[in-house]
């Protein structure tokens, strides 16, 4: 608890044991009130005085009633305070998840297509591996449109990278990047694999 906090409960519990006290003297004055005698002067006087003194404990205790409706009043501005933060944030929460929702939406679609991709990759190198009859040309018109893919999905990677960056989101955007990376090293194979078998396309 913050020293305010401590000083706050303090006038808190100051105020609440000063009416509390301050009624027990109500309650005993307005009982003697309540069956004091009224037959001679003296009881008269006397009476008078009570009278005096239960005015005087009621200003106190109204007085002491203000001070604990002061505190009361600052806790709850303090609370409508904190809870109008709270709900910023709740909405802020509400945005940041709909930003990274949609980031990650366009990643599982990066990182589905980089698995078409692949597959596409492997069935050629199957296909060649097995002995199966392919023409040169055939294998570099399919590495060429594999290589066309690559660089579009590798170029939308990189603007994903940028985008979560910019959306702080730094663990999309190592991601994205690193998606990129692969993306790029594996169309550079496909394009040494190309040079191979067609140098002229190089």
């Amino acid at each position: 608890m913050s020293k305010r906090q401590q000083s706050e409960s303090s006038e808190l519990v100051n105020a609440a044991m000063a009416i509390e006290e301050e009624l027990r003297k109500f309650e005993s004055l307005a009982a003697e009130v309540r069956t004091g005698e009224m037959r001679s002067q003296k009881h008269l006087e006397r009476m008078g005085k009570l009278l005096n003194q239960v005015a005087d404990c009621d200003e106190r205790m109204v007085a002491n009633m203000r001070s604990l409706l002061t505190v009361l009043n600052g806790w709850r501005d303090r609370q409508q305070t904190l809870a109008g933060e709270v709900n910023t944030r709740a909405l802020e929460l509400q945005e940041r998840t709909k930003v990274y929702q949609s980031l990650m939406e366009r990643f599982a679609a990066l990182g589905q297509e980089a698995s078409s991709l692949s597959a596409n990759m492997q069935q050629v190198a199957n296909r060649t591996q097995a002995g199966e009859p392919m023409k040169a040309e055939e294998i570099i018109s399919s590495l060429q449109t594999v290589n066309e893919r690559m660089t579009a999905v590798a170029d939308n990677a990189g603007s994903l990278a940028t985008d979560a960056q910019a959306q702080d989101f730094v663990d999309i955007a190592r991601d994205a990047e690193s998606l990129r990376q692969q993306l790029l090293a594996a169309r550079n194979r496909a394009n040494l694999l190309q040079q191979k078998l067609h140098p002229a396309n190089a």
